[in-house]
């Protein structure tokens, strides 16, 4: 390919971080790119909780734009921020390996356990309800921002912690925080994964893509993303999803949480036959059946 790919991303530190792994990734097939920063409705309302604004892709939507009106013709997103149904005209050609998809937190105090803390902040309604279940004594109170935004916000406030992506973390190389990996922690559906998307039309672009694509990571963020498309859940829903293969083995957690109504279900499996296909659905049928 003789043009310059345009790679749009957020404007964050950790958006731009991760359109570069997408640009390390094209340079490694001689091919020439540039990123383009892209301003996201979700990074210009910070005043309310992402799960109370009601807007579908709030993350994602002025990159598609972008996308759709040919001002750039790759975008990056963090997969857990793409709605499950992504607009006419648009495919995903590549997930980039994921190698981190749990949750932490970080503490300002020297803690020793997690019961010692008193309040902590999350914009998100799914850590908001796991967390309660497993400490209903504790404050839980909403922040909103980029990550870095976040952990300003945090440092300025009174209260003892953050919840955080690990992966986000990592890639911004923050390691000045007493952390706690929450293991017992379901994650969003594609957290942890860099998703890359094109035109439907550019099917050389397409091509492109395809060949810096992580089967196994394309495979497990299929089968969160149609559990939560199944579900029929947004990115805002409290519905957690993880899939992992190791050894051909396919382990799933999945769960859905409601702490104002005392509802908590989780559903957990093993697939051993190697066939992954529909098993998203599959496993949100069986989540069904546990809800009714």
């Amino acid at each position: 390919m003789n043009k310059i790919i345009r790679i749009g991303s957020r404007k964050s530190k950790l958006a731009l971080i991760q359109a570069k792994y997408v640009q390390d990734n094209l340079n490694k097939l001689k091919i020439k790119s540039e990123i383009i920063g892209v301003e996201s409705e979700g990074d210009k309302i910070l005043n309310k909780p992402v799960y109370n604004l009601g807007i579908t892709g709030i993350f994602t939507k002025n990159l598609d734009l972008a996308l759709l009106n040919n001002k750039i013709d790759v975008a990056v997103h963090s997969l857990k921020d793409v709605p499950t149904s992504v607009p006419k005209g648009i495919v995903q050609s590549a997930v980039l390996e994921r190698y981190k998809s749990k949750d932490l937190i970080i503490c300002k105090v020297s803690v020793d356990n997690l019961s010692e803390i008193s309040s902590i902040l999350t914009g998100s309604i799914r850590r908001k309800y796991q967390w309660l279940f497993k400490f209903p004594n504790q404050k839980v109170l909403p922040i909103r921002g980029n990550v870095n935004t976040r952990i300003k916000k945090f440092k300025k406030s009174n209260h003892d912690g953050l919840i955080i992506a690990e992966a986000a973390l990592d890639r911004l190389s923050i390691s000045n925080f007493k952390t706690f990996k929450l293991d017992w922690m379901i994650p969003a559906p594609g957290q942890g994964a860099i998703g890359v998307f094109n035109r439907v039309c550019d099917t050389e672009i397409t091509q492109i893509l395809n060949s810096i694509n992580h089967k196994k990571t394309q495979i497990c963020t299929d089968i969160e993303r149609d559990f939560l498309k199944s579900l029929d859940g947004g990115c805002s829903s409290p519905i957690a999803a993880e899939a992992e293969i190791v050894n051909n083995i396919l382990t799933f957690n999945g769960g859905i949480f409601n702490y104002e109504q005392n509802e908590k279900k989780v559903i957990s499996k093993k697939i051993t036959n190697g066939r992954y296909k529909q098993i998203g659905f599959l496993l949100a049928n069986e989540m069904k059946k546990l809800m009714s």
